[in-house]
Parts: C-alpha cells; structure tokens; sequence
C-alpha cells in the first residue's frame, strides 16, 4: 500500500523595504548614526543612515526561487563552486546607462558600493533574519535614476575533512528585489540607499531550509553531511517516535522548487518501509541548524496522518515537506 501524505506546508515570509536619501557633502555625518543592531543576545554598532520610512518594494520571485534552489542544492550535495561570488551589488538604471554598487565591508568618502549588516531575532520562539544592504555614492558622480535592483548571494560551509578544514560554497549573486526610484544625484551631494530584506517568523525546525545570505557578520550555515541535519522519523505504533529514537527514518533527498502565486515552493518527497499490521502514522521532523558565529538551533514537528487502508500486507509511506517562500 502506498499512501502520499503532505507532512506539513510551512510559509516562510520574505518581504523587502527599501528608501532614497541625497544629503549634501557637508550634512555627511549628519546623516550616518551609530545604530545598535542585534543578533540575538549580542549587540553591536553600525554607521547606517536612519532606518524611518522605508517603503515596500517587488520582491523577485525568479531570483528568490534560484537562491533557494542552490542554497539546498549546496545543503544536501555541496557540488556549488567554492569561488568566491560578490556578496550583494545595486544596480541603478539611470538616464545613460547602469551604475553599479557592488559589495565594500565599510562606508567611505569618494567612493561607491554596498554593505550588509545582520540582525538575527528571536521572539515567541521563532526567528526573523534582517539583513540591511546600505548602498552608497560619495563620489562627484551626478545622474537621475528610474529604478533600482538590488543583488545577494548566499553561503554556507562545509567542513570535509581535518586535512581540507572548512569550504566555503557561494550561490550565484541574483537578483532578489527591485523597486522604481526616480531621484537626482549631484555632483555636490551624496547617495545613501538603504534596503531590507527579511525572512520573516521562523520556527526552529524550519532555519535548515532558510538561505543564509552573506553578510558583514560572518554568520552562515553548514551543509548537512558535516553540520547541520534533518531526520523525518514514521511512527506506526511499535516504536519509540522522537528524536533519536527508533522508529523508520529517512533523510532529505531529491527536491523539487517551482514558483507559484507570486511564491517559491520547496517540496521534498520522502519514502520509508512502514512493514506491515500498521493502524497510524505518525510522522515526526527533526532538525539542527549548525551556524558559524551563532549558537546550534534544534526544533521538531510532529503531525498525524490519515491512517493506511485496511487489509493491505505492506505498508510504504510517502509524504511531502513542503516549504513556501512567500514574497511580498
């Protein structure tokens, strides 16, 4: 008997938030603040010009759905390029052409680029990873722009063996929002863009499948033969259902991501022999979340299933983890 059951249909929320400011040269440091930012227990400063009135932009489905494609691609096999990929650019369309704003560590005087800084939050048990791409021009540079695009990759590490230490693996740097902004920049004034993209309310069991973009923090994920890990355990009854335990197991495989509704869907089949004499199901996620600079995240989930139909000799369970990232 084979029986295709939907373990759980999880939304993760991944919303963008971006705003425009000219300031005169000598309003400089009038506009950059130190401004306290948090991952989770921990606080630190960043020069960051004022967080107020950010307006909603599109966040890019096609990019978004490739980001997760090969973050999970790298989680599960690894086989992504180790070379280094920029960590976040903005391209700004402007009247006689694009300019781009590719990825500097810090804000500095005659010059253009962007910088990431991270916020990881925990509330009511869950997460919301905040990253704030801040783009600048402090060059004599002037121009007037039409729209705005802004570019990330994501990352995680590997540790195969003590002899090769951690490998790093890079996504493709795609585009993953972009927003019309009509504004002048002249030569006797400075750009500043700030844009936020979060993934939003994430319970524990679910921040394996979470991207980890690149940032200034140096926070990123590790790949599941080394690090991080997901077990889906079927219960029938006769065995001890937890983590750990001893119930038929299996681990995440093959996947498949499409773009539907303005969303990225991330589906994982799933197999495992039940025997036979089976009367429920049970089935019960397992996950730790491995980070780099932040503490190891644990979290389960556990749903009953419909029970099989009677008078079958042999019971085989296929259920589905699916995975939505919803963009707005």
């Amino acid at each position: 008997m084979v029986q295709k059951l939907v373990l759980r249909n999880e939304v993760v929320k991944v919303k963008g938030r971006v705003k425009v400011i000219t300031v005169k040269k000598e309003d400089f440091f009038k506009v950059l603040k130190l401004t306290k930012l948090r991952v989770l227990d921990k606080e630190y400063e960043a020069l960051m010009p004022p967080l107020d009135g950010l307006q909603k932009n599109t966040i890019d489905v096609n990019g978004l759905a490739t980001l997760v494609q090969q973050f999970m691609t790298a989680m599960i096999t690894a086989p992504l390029s180790n070379n280094p990929t920029t960590p976040a650019e903005m391209v700004l369309t402007t009247q006689s052409g694009n300019i781009t704003l590719s990825y500097a560590s810090n804000i500095n005087l005659n010059s253009q680029g962007v910088t990431i800084y991270l916020q990881v939050l925990q509330e009511g048990g869950n997460y919301t990873f905040q990253y704030y791409y801040v783009g600048f021009d402090t060059t004599d540079d002037s121009y007037s722009t039409s729209q705005l695009e802004l570019y990330v990759s994501a990352y995680i590490s590997s540790n195969f063996s003590p002899s090769t230490g951690n490998i790093v693996y890079y996504t493709n740097t795609v585009r993953i929002a972009y927003t019309s902004a009509s504004f002048t920049k002249s030569n006797d004034s400075y750009l500043f863009i700030v844009w936020l993209i979060e993934f939003q309310n994430i319970p524990p069991y679910l921040l394996i499948f979470t991207p980890i973009l690149q940032n200034n923090v140096g926070i990123m994920s590790y790949t599941i033969p080394n690090g991080s890990s997901a077990t889906i355990y079927f219960g029938t009854g006769s065995c001890n259902l937890s983590c750990g335990g001893n119930c038929p197991s299996t681990g995440l495989g093959g996947f498949i991501t499409y773009i539907q509704n303005n969303s990225v869907v991330l589906e994982f089949p799933l197999t495992a022999p039940l025997g036979t004499g089976v009367s429920n199901i049970q089935v019960l996620l397992c996950t730790t979340t491995k980070f780099d600079n932040l503490p190891n995240i644990s979290g389960d989930i556990q749903s009953t299933l419909t029970p099989p139909v009677s008078g079958a000799t042999f019971y085989v369970a296929i259920a589905t983890i699916t995975v939505t990232y919803q963009g707005s």
